[in-house]
This record gives structure tokens, C-alpha cells and sequence, in this order.
């Protein structure tokens, strides 16, 4: 880490050193063919001869600053391809409401030069209406052309948003890429560069700071959901703070981002009585039980009978007495009410500080404004280990120690005050003066978040499926088992699609695009259990009809479709030449067990030599097929994935262990059902 500060110089000297940083990192090709670098690009769709992101802070008020965003980017596109891919003006919707300039060109190999014509870009009926995600084409484009983009957008942020993780890396490789940060004499910048990402160019003065990152040669990265950019290649952290600003420690993390969204508020009585006339009768009869078996009465009470909504502004100040009247919780109340429950019960607890997997691992010495995305609880149970309290968000409400999939074995960072003196109202609760509690000093550990292999992260589905020849068609009765991250994912998913009507319409028309045939169709659920300790089972019991896996050929003979029954959760190698490795969030085991019931009697033709038993480092496939009674033919597939990390050198392992499945959905048998007399 390395704080900026305000150099006396010259404003004249400081536009010279500005000058002579443009130059010194302009970007040009050289004319020596034997670069390999050069020859990367030549050979690409496309690639950027410069690629410049500068970010200027201007203050508007006290607390209240504009961020401006340059970008200018110059593209030379090599392929038919590059122009099926690149040869267009893509910006999200944040962009393209927030733009204050903005400049196409199309530098022909010719060179002639065609303009885009923004006008055409931003059409809208009247000044109000919103501009959605732009992606329009950029005219007169082909091979051996270069794409000039010059656009400026802009942001306004508050004094405590002042900040950015930055990589250097896209999609398509560039001979010189740079970030710059400039702002006035009043901030300084804080940054740490990590995996050895190039020191800045640096100016500070008492006109302004100015901090140029460039990096040349970059490769093109593809990145996927399995990717950890952070974990592998260079990128860098920065603030911006006041001057005579100190570093953070956990202290004030505790006591400011903690505090603000945990301590319970008591601005009125009557909702304060009401929480303890509700705790009360939750706990009833067990009043003389543990502590322990006392939070998870109140936890299930809000479990099974309480919604989750979006937090409300004019809610915000509400205690958890007028949540509980309404019987319903948002993100921010939920944390206060756990955080009331804990200390009424006196059970101890720490706060937690967690990070997303593929963000990187937590800094534990430089705390950066956004390191960690995942604020939640611990406390230790009666039998002296350790257990989670997560908060509900607004999809999906977690049991007791079930945590998000993206923190399984990452490292997390415990905080909990140090004190002897007894607490004081004022302590726990936010009162009419508005003012947070704060703690003289804190204890701070590391902690390994748990995770949990592919014994306990599977699913299981059990099928019994039942084939009508008078009436050629099948139905089936089906058992879903699923544990561990896979039951926490699946639930998660299915009450997002539930509580969220456009999300599931997208879903339902993703589904009719990519041509999903509806091969096993749910028509009723007969039950549901989840139980409630770790490692969550879910078992769901359903049945309905059975489409497309069979085809009749004719009275006694069925044609029986592996690529129709067998649906694993497969583990997929996007790339030929991968330049990151999987970061997975667990291993898992993903078993599938059909049985198909025929009439009367029968012959299977093709049944030797069917079977698979394959196994390498990362993975195994194995697949069984076999008649287990004289009119019943039996499908097992199991699928398992073992490491939870798969370096870009191995994951052929993983295309091999998919190809093995391949080879088994295309397999196609022709049973032959005996015909009754």
C-alpha cells in the first residue's frame, strides 16, 4: 500500500510531466514481425492497438463528487468473424443515460474515414423516456479496418464510494492498456496492486493527483462463471480519502458498516413491547430450555411465517416490533432482528466479514472500502463449535449455519468487541438520538469458512417410469434428493423465479429458444421435506408424463433415447486454450437412477458392452445398464465432479470425463416387449 500526497510543484511542470507520460506510453506497432506478441494479435478476430480507461473526480459538494469515465479504445479487426463480434457500440443501460460525449469512427484500410451518426443511436420519443442497453452496429466495417471509440460518461457518488478494483484485461488482447485516476489536491489515493500488477506513473501536486497504471502486451482472457481473475492475474485496489484520513482498521468496521446495518432500533414502545409479548409466546413451554434451542424456536417461527421484501426508505428507522406486527422482514431489519435476538438470549457472537470466491481472497491488513461483500453472524453453539447465522435476502431465507455457496472455503474474517463492563441500553439499540453504539476495542481472528465435498453436495433423482404400449406413451414417478450447496443453489433459484414474474418469463422463454422438449413434465408435487440441519436435505416426491425419451416403433418394439433421459449438471470447459482455472464453489455428485417398467417381458437389443466406469484426478462418469427383472430395464448414471479447483492446465481432464458422457447419450437402444396370446 502505498498513500499519495500533495508534492509542492509548479502547475506548468505538471502539465509537462502529464505530457510526457502520453508519450512515453503511446501505444505503437512495431514494425518487427518476429514479436510473438504482434503475431497473437495478427492472428486474433481483433485486438486493440490502445485501450485507455481515465476516471476523473470532480467535487460537486462537501460529500458529493462526479465521476467521469473516458474510455478510447482503437480496434483493428482482422476477420469476417471480428466483425460478426466486435464491429459494434455496446453500452449498458447505466451508460447510455449518463453519457456527456460520444465519437465513432471507422478507420477504413483505405483511409477513408466514415463517422457513426449518434443521432441514430439515441432515438427516443421524448426527453423523459430512458434509454435501454445500446448494442448497434458500427457501419462499413471489414477485415483489416479499425474501430476509433471515443465516449465520456459519468457518475455521482458520495465521499464513501470513491473507489474501484481494477484489471487490466478484456476479451481481445491490446498492445497497451492503461488506467488513469485524476482528481483534485484535496483527496489522496490509496491503492495495493496484487500478483505483481506494474507499479503507477505518478502526480501529486498542489493542483491535483494523477496516477497513470499501464500494462503492455495484455492477452486476451475469456472468463466464465468459474473464473477467479483476481486469484491468478494482476489487478489493483484504490480509494480515494481526505488527506488526513488513517487507514481503516477493523475497529471502525465494526463500529461504522457493522453497526449501521445490525444494531436494532427503539424509537417507539408499543412496537418494543409487542417484540417481547412475540417472544414470549414463540418460545411458550421451553421458556426453561437452552439458550440455543430458544433461537432456533424464534428463528423457524420467522422461517415458516414470514415474508422477505425489499427494504423501505421510510422503514428504515422502524423497530423490530413493527416488522413483526406486519410479519414480513427486509435485508436490513432481518440483521437487526438477529442481532436482537442474540444478545436478549445472551448468547455471544462475532460479526462476520466475508468475500466472494472468485473476488479474490479478504486483505485482512489493508481494509479496503468493499472488501467484503457478506456481513452476517457467528456464535458458538452448546456443544463449543461453531455456527452461522446468515440473514435473509429477498429470494431466499437460510437455515441456521447454511451459509452462500460463494464463501464455502474462503477465508472470513471474525470481529467482536472486547469489553468487561456490563452493556448499556444505549449500546445495544439506536435511540432518539440517532447515534450508533461504538466499542474502545475489538478482537479480530481469521477464520476458514466450511465447505462441504461431493459426499454431502449432490443430487439424486430417482425415476419409475411406466410404458403404455396400447396408448404409446410413458409417465413416471419421481424422487428428488439434493444436499449440501446444490440444496441451497435449487431453492435459492426456484424462490427467485417464484417472487419474481419477469425474471421467471425470462426463464420460461430462454426455455422455448434453446428448444427445451419438456422430456419429464411435472404435473404434481405429492410432497416436500427440507430438513432443517446441515447438510439441508431437500427431498421432493413428484409425478407426471414422460415425452420424447421413447419412440414407438411399432406394437413390440420401443426405441429407448439415453440423450433425452439423461440430464447431468456437467461441469463445461468453454475454451480450447484456457487462460484461467475453475474456481468452484464445491464438488459434487450428481446421481440418476430410471427405471422403466414395460408390460410384459422383455429382450433388449444392444444391452452388451454398454457400461461405463471411468475415473481421472478431477472427476469419474459411471454408467449402468442392465435388465433387473424380467419386464424392468434399469438406467444408472452417476457424474462427479472431485475438486473444487481445476488448473487451466487440466481441465482436458474434465473434456475428457464429458465426453465419456457423450458417448452414452448416444447410445440408442431397441427394446422388444413380448406380446400377449
Amino acid at each position: 500500500m502505498r498513500p499519495l500526497f500533495s508534492k509542492h510543484k509548479r502547475v506548468s511542470l505538471a502539465v509537462i510531466a502529464l505530457s510526457t507520460l502520453f508519450l512515453s506510453f503511446k501505444a505503437t506497432i512495431s514494425d518487427t514481425t518476429a514479436d510473438p506478441f504482434l503475431t497473437l494479435c495478427k492472428n486474433s478476430d481483433a485486438y486493440y492497438t490502445h485501450s485507455y480507461r481515465d476516471i476523473t473526480y470532480q467535487q460537486n459538494f462537501v460529500d458529493s463528487y462526479k465521476k467521469l469515465i473516458s474510455i478510447n479504445n482503437k480496434l483493428v479487426v482482422n476477420t469476417p468473424a471480428g466483425v460478426e463480434k466486435y464491429a459494434f457500440l455496446n453500452l449498458d443501460e447505466f451508460e447510455s443515460n449518463n453519457l456527456e460525449s460520444i465519437k465513432i469512427r471507422t478507420l477504413k484500410a483505405d483511409g477513408t474515414i466514415v463517422e457513426l451518426d449518434s443521432s441514430l443511436v439515441f432515438r427516443r420519443n421524448s426527453k423523459r423516456e430512458k434509454f435501454g442497453a445500446i448494442n448497434y452496429p458500427i457501419p462499413a466495417v471489414e477485415p483489416g479496418d479499425t474501430i476509433e471509440t471515443n465516449y465520456v460518461y459519468y457518475e455521482r457518488l458520495d465521499v464513501s464510494n470513491l473507489k474501484s478494483y481494477v484489471n487490466l484485461y478484456s476479451s481481445l488482447p491490446s498492445i497497451n492498456t492503461q488506467y488513469t485516476i485524476k482528481t483534485g489536491p484535496q483527496l489522496t489515493v490509496r491503492y495495493k496492486t496484487y500478483n505483481d500488477f506494474p507499479k503507477p506513473e505518478v502526480i501529486a501536486n498542489d493542483s491535483l493527483v494523477y496516477v497513470q497504471f499501464s500494462m503492455d502486451n495484455v492477452i486476451g482472457l475469456e472468463e466464465n462463471e468459474n473464473s477467479c481473475l483476481p486469484c491468478e492475474k494482476p489487478y489493483l485496489y484504490y480509494s480515494l480519502e481526505t488527506k488526513d484520513s488513517e487507514l481503516r482498521t477493523w475497529l471502525d468496521v465494526y463500529n461504522e458498516e457493522f453497526n449501521i446495518l445490525s444494531q436494532p432500533m427503539a424509537l417507539d414502545s408499543e412496537n418494543s413491547s409487542y417484540y417481547n409479548r412475540w417472544k414470549r409466546r414463540v418460545i411458550g413451554s421451553a421458556k426453561d430450555s437452552t439458550k440455543y434451542y430458544q433461537l432456533e424456536l424464534l428463528h423457524n417461527e420467522v422461517l415458516e411465517n414470514f415474508r422477505m421484501l425489499p427494504a423501505q426508505p421510510n422503514e428504515l428507522i422502524k423497530s423490530t416490533g413493527f416488522f413483526l406486527k406486519e410479519e414480513r422482514f427486509d435485508p436490513i431489519s432481518i440483521r437487526r432482528f438477529y442481532r436482537q435476538i442474540l444478545e436478549d438470549l445472551d448468547i455471544e457472537y462475532w460479526a462476520v466479514f466475508g468475500r466472494n470466491k472468485r473476488m479474490g481472497t479478504i486483505d485482512i491488513d489493508y481494509i479496503r472500502k468493499g472488501e467484503f461483500d457478506h456481513i452476517f453472524f457467528a456464535y458458538r453453539n452448546e456443544k463449543g463449535g461453531v455456527q452461522f447465522l446468515y440473514p435473509h435476502d429477498e429470494f431466499f431465507m437460510y437455515l441456521i449455519d447454511e451459509i452462500p455457496t460463494s464463501l464455502y472455503s474462503t477465508k472470513a474474517v471474525l470481529v467482536k468487541p472486547v469489553s468487561n463492563d456490563k452493556k448499556k441500553r444505549k449500546d445495544n439499540f439506536i435511540d432518539r438520538d440517532l447515534q450508533l453504539a461504538k466499542v474502545d476495542s475489538v478482537s479480530v481472528a481469521t477464520i476458514n469458512m466450511p465447505g462441504m465435498d461431493s459426499n454431502f453436495n449432490y443430487i439424486n433423482q430417482m425415476f419409475s417410469s411406466d410404458v403404455n404400449m396400447e396408448a404409446k406413451k410413458a409417465t413416471f414417478r419421481y424422487r428428488l434428493e439434493v444436499s449440501g450447496g446444490l440444496s441451497t443453489e435449487m431453492r435459492s433459484f426456484f424462490n427467485m423465479l417464484n417472487q419474481n414474474e419477469e425474471l421467471s418469463n425470462f426463464y420460461n422463454a430462454l426455455s422455448e429458444f434453446e428448444g427445451n422438449d419438456n422430456t419429464m413434465q411435472i404435473d404434481s408435487v405429492t410432497s416436500r421435506i427440507q430438513k432443517t440441519s446441515k447438510p439441508f436435505v431437500y427431498v421432493m416426491s413428484a409425478e407426471g408424463p414422460l415425452n420424447n425419451a421413447f419412440t414407438f416403433i411399432n406394437d413390440s418394439l420401443v426405441s429407448v433415447s439415453f440423450d433425452k433421459l439423461i440430464q447431468h449438471a456437467q461441469l463445461e470447459s468453454s475454451s480450447d486454450t484456457p487462460e484461467l482455472s475453475y474456481y468452484l464453489d464445491y464438488n459434487f455428485s450428481d446421481d440418476f437412477t430410471f427405471y422403466i417398467n414395460f408390460p410384459s417381458n422383455i429382450e433388449v437389443l444392444g444391452l452388451e458392452n454398454g457400461n461405463e466406469d471411468f475415473k481421472n484426478d478431477f472427476g469419474e462418469y459411471f454408467f449402468d445398464l442392465k435388465k433387473s427383472k424380467d419386464n424392468q430395464l434399469r438406467v444408472r448414471s452417476k457424474y462427479t465432479i472431485l475438486k473444487n479447483f481445476i488448473p487451466k492446465e487440466n481441465l482436458d481432464a474434465l473434456e475428457l470425463l464429458n465426453e465419456r458422457i457423450k458417448q452414452v447419450k448416444n447410445k440408442r437402444l431397441v427394446v422388444k416387449v413380448e406380446t400377449k396370446q
